[in-house]
This record gives structure tokens, C-alpha cells and sequence, in this order.
């Protein structure tokens, strides 16, 4: 009787669970989307009067969000990976735009 029985292991359609391109873009949406939650609090915690680094700061993360956005782009293009952490980053890339685009207007 072995101790340790040796699972099968299901299909996999890809060798790498997620793309490289994918981690790029999920690492710079979130990081922009840190940005804009920081200045935001600190802008609630100081009533309204935001630090002169805040637009600054506004600005890396909507360049973040752009860097985001064109590499979930670039990574359908890739083979590896899932598509659901492809998905994901998109939608968190077009996310912090979009929350970037309603502080603008607000």
C-alpha cells in the first residue's frame, strides 16, 4: 500500500498558467488602481485639500492604466495562458481608466 498515490492530473490546454504580457498588465492596473485609492483617501482625510503631489500621482496611474490596457491587449495575442486572468486584466485596466476618466469630470 503506497502512502502517496499519484493523482492524474486534468487537461491542460496551456503550458503556462498565465501570460507574461498578463502579468505585466495586472501588475500595472493594480498598482494604478493603489494610486488613485491613496490620493483619494488622503484627499478625504485632509477634506478636500489634496497635496500638490496628488495630480502627479493621478497621472503615473492613468499612464500605468494605459501600459495595462496595451498589454492585456498584446496578450491575446499570446498562446499561454487562460483567458480568464486575460480577461481580468482588461477589465482592471479599463477600470482605472474609467475611474480616472469619472474624476476628471467629477
Amino acid at each position: 500500500m503506497k502512502l502517496f498515490r499519484k493523482r492524474k492530473k486534468g487537461y491542460s490546454f496551456a503550458d503556462d498558467l498565465i501570460a507574461s504580457d498578463t502579468v505585466i498588465s495586472l501588475i500595472s492596473g493594480g498598482i494604478g488602481l493603489i494610486i488613485i485609492i491613496v490620493v483619494l483617501t488622503i484627499s478625504v482625510m485632509k477634506d478636500g485639500k489634496a497635496p500638490d503631489c496628488a495630480g502627479t500621482l493621478l497621472l503615473i496611474a492613468g499612464i500605468l492604466g494605459i501600459n495595462g490596457l496595451f498589454f492585456a491587449a498584446t496578450s491575446y495575442k499570446q498562446e499561454s495562458g487562460n483567458t480568464n486572468t486575460k480577461r481580468l486584466s482588461m477589465i482592471l485596466s479599463v477600470g482605472v481608466l474609467l475611474l480616472l476618466a469619472a474624476l476628471w469630470i467629477i
